[in-house]
């Protein structure tokens, strides 16, 4: 599976466990075979399951949002000031939280790539001006680690 799949994962389990769902191992199937009929551009779900690398990081990735709401959601505050974070959408801010945390914490993950991911997903599953307002947000997250090392 390509890590674009499992990303769009991860992000809809955690958009689903933040709502008060499990986003457990079931809704990780119910994901995969939603990916698999509506098709991701570029990128072709075979019918089998994720992997076992597929399986590590959604689990690691989806732990790690989970764990660190509240430092995520200070790094986007920071990054956007004129937008609340509590009143930012949902779609928008999940987004925003599993690609900060890829920038922050995903050592083989560089940031241009988790933004670029995020962008796409924004753009699939958000509003039109989505895409734009997430890259933003991301780069100055990004710049911020940056001048940080």
């Amino acid at each position: 599976m390509a890590r674009s799949t499992a990303r769009a994962a991860v992000m809809q389990m955690i958009f689903e466990n933040l709502a008060g769902g499990e986003g457990g191992e079931e809704t990780l199937s119910m994901v995969y075979e939603a990916l698999r009929h509506e098709g991701l551009p570029g990128v072709e779900i075979a019918d089998n399951e994720p992997n076992k690398s597929d399986k590590a990081y959604i689990a690691r990735v989806l732990d790690g949002v989970l764990n660190h709401l509240d430092e995520l959601d200070a790094e986007i505050q920071a990054a956007s000031p004129r937008w609340n974070v509590s009143r930012m959408p949902k779609v928008d801010l999940t987004i925003l939280r599993l690609a900060a945390w890829e920038i922050l914490h995903e050592e083989d993950v560089p940031g241009s790539v988790a933004i670029n991911e995020a962008v796409n997903l924004a753009t699939r599953y958000s509003e039109p001006t989505s895409g734009r307002f997430v890259n933003g947000v991301l780069g100055t997250i990004l710049r911020k680690k940056e001048a940080a090392q």
